[in-house]
């Protein structure tokens, strides 16, 4: 194939792949549009997509599974609600980072253990702060934490950025590339961030409410401030309680306990594009945390000719889902007394406010499709084992622009994030039930009706608070394991056998992935080839699909020093057939 054949079937896989340009996730097809800047892994960032929906297509455990329990247990200084999956190293190994109070954490499921690898030490404040948050892109971790008080030095938000001593060793230690320190800039704590579709970090710190403003900004990977923007807020206006999604075109949206806003990033500069009034409060509590919703926004629908709404729960003493549109369609009329871009909301029956400290719809919705399920909130600090239950799955009518219920299961106390795996159609997550033991659970997606039920604990050395759940999220590998954090753990859910009685059908042969690495890179890009293979030079092409050069390896490594930053693919010849891989030149 000559390299006008290679550039025609570079831009053909740009226009299939999907519907503006980037290539889709290996994991799900039917995934929002892929941030090609997270990492390439089953859950690189908390609600797994920029989206925020928290489901993919992987297929979790099923009824009639064989299941075991483990746990990296006795973690001290507890856990934070969320655990992540980092890319593959060379060999295929994935490692699982998480953070508690004291230390950020790699870990490394073996098979038959969980195992720390190394961990950095933080002293993180739980007290001022729940901003322990990861987000994997390529090649690089960031982290935020919070100092502990010390009148002798600031307590600003920094923002660490990680990686490994040796890229490719998933057993290499945690090292810390550069640290950002945000009252540097003039910048409150920063709780939550994210990586936009350019590949910048954009942040939302704690409003200033002795000057009246609110910040959001967006900062290169170099940790170059490339804008901060204050907007006004009322005295009383709390902008910080979520995290936020970002869209394809960089746009993210943020929930404040009055409105919410849509805020722009052109490149250059951070701008307000709208904003629409809600009181968020209502009637509901209004206590530590309870600051409005609860919830952080989540989107629905993408592409040309659909519904496009983003969502959240309201903080009324019986909660509603509201949604706004993101973009508004020509024949919407709006609803009397309502901002254009409101869409409606919908009661939640399995919503029971519990008392004045948080709300009953803590955390956030779980999206697939236009469905969405989200469960009765019981607290992060500890509930009875007499708990209020329930779970409910509301629909979104794309013809009729409403809501609907699809159904309700007040049986389950499900406290943490919920998370769907298409591949299994289930919707999982934890709770406790009246005997005081945490159970682990899996809900049929069409119905509601519970499939799953795994005792959790006590077992052995473990204890009942080993397995408990302060609003944590699980995560699902591609093999169908769940993780999740404990009180003071790092659980896993074991899938030992499926059901299924029939035996496998035999695998066709499957070829050595050929692995691109580090991913992004500023000097030398390495490719792991099959030990046979005989490919001496590699073709590269810039994101649109034009010839920039070819290159010659050596050692199966090629410089890219020379070229601008941003997406490029390259290609070559291997048995007879061309590859085409992608590849980001930081």
């Amino acid at each position: 194939m000559n390299r006008f054949e290679v550039q025609f079937w570079v831009l053909m896989i740009l226009a299939m792949t999907c519907n503006f340009g980037f290539a889709q996730t290996s994991f799900c097809g039917e995934d929002p549009p892929n941030n090609p800047f997270l990492a390439d892994s089953p859950w690189p960032t908390y609600h797994r997509n920029s989206y925020r929906q928290a489901s993919t297509c992987l297929r979790g455990p099923e009824k009639g599974d064989s299941l075991n329990v483990k746990a990296r247990a006795n973690l001290n200084g507890g856990t934070s609600p969320w655990v992540y999956l980092s890319e593959k190293y060379p060999e295929g190994e994935r490692v699982l980072l998480q953070s508690n109070t004291t230390h950020v954490f790699k870990f490394l499921d073996n098979g038959s253990e969980i195992v720390t690898i190394d961990s950095l030490r933080i002293d993180f404040d739980p007290v001022q702060s729940f901003g322990w948050n990861f987000l994997l892109t390529k090649n690089k971790t960031w982290f935020t934490y919070d100092p502990k008080y010390d009148p002798d030095n600031d307590r600003y938000t920094r923002l660490f950025k990680l990686s490994d001593a040796d890229t490719s060793d998933p057993y290499s230690d945690i090292v810390v590339l550069d640290t950002l320190n945000f009252g540097d800039f003039g910048v409150n704590r920063v709780q939550h961030f994210g990586i936009n579709y350019e590949g910048h970090i954009v942040f939302n710190s704690d409003n200033d409410t002795e000057n009246g403003f609110g910040t959001v900004g967006v900062i290169s990977q170099d940790f170059e401030v490339l804008d901060t923007f204050r907007f006004p807020t009322d005295p009383d206006e709390i902008t910080n309680h979520n995290a936020f999604p970002i869209d394809e075109d960089n746009s993210f949206f943020i929930t404040t306990n009055k409105r919410i806003i849509k805020f722009d990033w052109d490149g250059e500069s951070v701008s307000i594009d709208w904003e629409a009034a809600y009181d968020f409060v209502g009637d509901g509590p209004t206590g530590t945390f309870a600051e409005g919703s609860g919830t952080t926004p989540t989107f629905l629908g993408w592409g040309a000719g659909n519904d496009k709404l983003v969502v959240m729960s309201d903080g009324h003493a019986k909660n509603n889902l509201v949604a706004f549109w993101r973009e508004i369609p020509s024949d919407w009329e709006p609803i009397p007394g309502t901002d254009p871009h409101y869409a409606g909301r919908i009661e939640l029956p399995a919503a029971v406010s519990f008392n004045n400290l948080f709300q009953s719809i803590e955390n956030s919705p779980t999206a697939y499709g236009y469905d969405i399920a989200i469960a009765q909130f019981n607290g992060f600090l500890g509930y009875e084992c007499d708990n209020i239950k329930g779970v409910q799955k509301v629909s979104w009518d794309t013809e009729s622009n409403s809501w609907n219920i699809a159904w309700v299961n007040s049986e389950v106390n499900m406290n943490g994030v919920l998370t769907y795996a298409a591949g299994s159609n289930l919707v999982y997550s934890s709770g406790k039930e009246s005997d005081c033991n945490y159970y682990f659970y899996g809900l049929n997606w069409d119905t509601g009706e519970l499939e799953v039920r795994l005792l959790l604990g006590p077992e052995g050395s473990f204890t009942a608070d080993t397995y408990y759940d302060a609003g944590n999220n699980c995560i699902i590998a591609e093999n169908g394991d769940v993780y999740f954090p404990g009180g003071s753990s790092l659980v896993k859910v074991e899938i030992v056998q499926r059901a299924e009685t029939s035996p496998e059908p035999e695998p066709e042969p499957v070829e050595m992935e050929v692995l691109v690495y580090p991913v992004p890179s500023t000097q030398v890009i390495n490719i792991s080839f099959p030990e046979d293979s005989s490919v001496t030079e590699v073709s590269v092409f810039t994101y649109a699909g034009k010839f920039v050069e070819t290159s010659t390896l050596m050692d199966n490594s090629f410089n890219v020093g020379n070229l601008a930053s941003g997406l490029y693919f390259l290609s070559y010849e291997m048995e007879g057939r061309t590859h085409i891989k992608k590849f980001i030149r930081n």
